[in-house]
């Protein structure tokens, strides 16, 4: 399938330390143990995640910081190739419930694991960047994506193609932009008063950026998951409920992100002004989202890890 083209102002920009931030990424996962196998390995280099997180904090300085975004994604991205080699929302709720002890609480699971083995190890990585109350800020980001997790497994697990209204809420979460978002404040070091982040205009910013990047995901990856038979995709839900054509639900996909892409805009332009310190604070957070737009976007046509099945592609 060609990529379709999608709507997107904004141009993207390269942090020049991808390249040797996507290889540290990659030894980082083989030292953990959850790339093992030189196939499993050749995917996460095909996959370029080190140059999507370039791509999101283009100009950080803190390289450290920027490292752990990094690692933090590619556990975010194997691990959701993980959950769908297990079968039953049970079983990945309980397992999720354990990696979450671990990272949360600090706790030392019961059977060894290379996913609860680099969960520990970015715990205490981010603890040494030492951000205030940043283990239980970030957890509570990191349960609300499992639970959404257990959610889609629940549908993959019955075979049930979910409607489009309860695919939309949990898609949102699942694509890990909000975990993304929070990183923001080690990379960039961006600090915004709890009253302005939970402010509507700033959460309305954080659903559209989510939904964008949530639509085009479902558009690159709608072939291998189709292929392999997942029903958590738009494309998918669209041709089940209203018994639209593949090429028909396609292009209403594309619709749907390039609206959205619009109403992000208008979002933006009617941002209130709090005072001259937070504002610029929020500028530069609003300049993370609009990253992630135009990175997701742009990394997408680089990376092996939407290319379908039997095409070199990663696993997902």
């Amino acid at each position: 399938m060609q990529l379709p083209r999608l709507e997107c102002p904004y141009q993207p920009s390269v942090h020049p330390a991808a390249d040797q931030i996507h290889e540290n990424t990659v030894e980082w996962a083989q030292a953990m143990g959850f790339a093992r196998s030189q196939k499993h390995i050749d995917a996460l280099r095909d996959s370029r995640v080190g140059h999507l997180l370039a791509r999101i904090f283009p100009a950080t300085a803190d390289m450290v910081a920027l490292q752990v975004a990094v690692d933090w994604t590619t556990l975010f991205c194997c691990l959701d190739d993980r959950l769908e080699q297990i079968h039953g929302a049970v079983l990945v709720a309980a397992y999720l419930r354990t990696l979450l002890g671990v990272f949360r609480d600090g706790a030392h699971p019961q059977l060894i694991d290379p996913f609860a083995q680099a969960f520990g190890d970015l715990r205490e990585r981010m603890l040494e960047l030492r951000v205030p109350n940043w283990i239980p800020r970030f957890s509570s980001c990191v349960e609300r994506l499992f639970q959404a997790f257990v959610d889609e497994a629940k549908y993959r697990a019955a075979g049930v193609v979910p409607a489009f209204a309860s695919h939309s809420r949990i898609r949102q979460i699942t694509v890990g932009l909000y975990t993304g978002f929070l990183l923001g404040e080690l990379t960039e070091h961006i600090f915004l008063p709890p009253d302005v982040l939970e402010h509507e205009s700033v959460r309305a910013l954080e659903r559209s950026a989510s939904t964008i990047v949530g639509l085009a995901n479902d558009i690159y990856t709608v072939e291998k998951e189709r292929a392999k038979g997942e029903v958590n995709n738009t494309v998918l839900v669209l041709m089940h409920e209203d018994g639209l054509s593949f090429d028909d639900a396609l292009a209403r996909t594309v619709q749907l992100h390039n609206i959205e892409m619009r109403e992000f805009e208008r979002l933006v332009a009617d941002l209130p002004s709090f005072d001259e310190d937070i504002d610029d604070q929020l500028r530069r957070y609003v300049q993370v989202l609009i990253h992630f737009i135009s990175g997701h976007a742009d990394w997408a046509r680089s990376t092996g890890r939407y290319q379908p099945p039997g095409d070199g592609g990663a696993v997902r």
